[in-house]
């Protein structure tokens, strides 16, 4: 093996500066935008038994929204409908992350939570073993799971039960 004394191998690119003496703070970021309960969409995207309509049901009453749960969402004509109703939160179904248009579509008309939980956690929710876990929801797992993460403005912590994650939804809308 070889040993490299000194550091004479480093980079040592010279680069000018305006102010050599100037500094910059890092502090906490700006404040957020707040998110309107009354004229905003909150989108909660997720498997089945990822506990997204329990997680719903608290919300809306904490925000005073209402609760959409469509069974099916097949098209951006569908999800505009929808949207017409402010102020609601809509828990999508799973499958309908399947039409790349309506799944495009989520982030330019709401805020897009996915309850990103693993597929044995997802299993124990649906009162499923392991092996009964990946052989019934295993390939929709694999499918749908890098398209919701394409699709969400901010991950939730699936594996928590529902009221600790409230504060996870409050915060990044600013309504905390």
């Amino acid at each position: 093996m070889a040993v490299i004394n000194g550091t004479d191998h480093f980079i040592q690119e010279k680069v000018e500066v305006v102010d050599a003496s100037a500094t910059m703070t890092f502090g906490k970021k700006t404040e957020l935008d707040r998110f309107s309960t009354k004229n905003g969409i909150i989108f909660l995207i997720g498997f089945t038994g990822s506990k997204r309509h329990q997680l719903a049901d608290i919300l809306a009453a904490k925000l005073e929204m209402s609760i959409q749960a469509p069974e099916a969402i097949s098209s951006v004509a569908e999800l505009q409908k929808i949207c017409e109703h402010s102020g609601s939160i809509v828990v999508v179904p799973q499958a309908a992350i399947r039409i790349d248009e309506v799944r495009n579509a989520l982030r330019e008309h709401g805020k897009v939570f996915y309850l990103m939980t693993e597929l044995l956690h997802l299993a124990h929710n649906l009162g499923l073993d392991a092996e009964q876990g990946r052989e019934q929801i295993g390939s929709d797992f694999i499918e749908l799971e890098p398209q919701m993460l394409a699709s969400l403005h901010f991950i939730l912590h699936g594996w928590k039960e529902p009221e600790d994650l409230v504060e996870n939804v409050l915060e990044p809308l600013g309504l905390l």
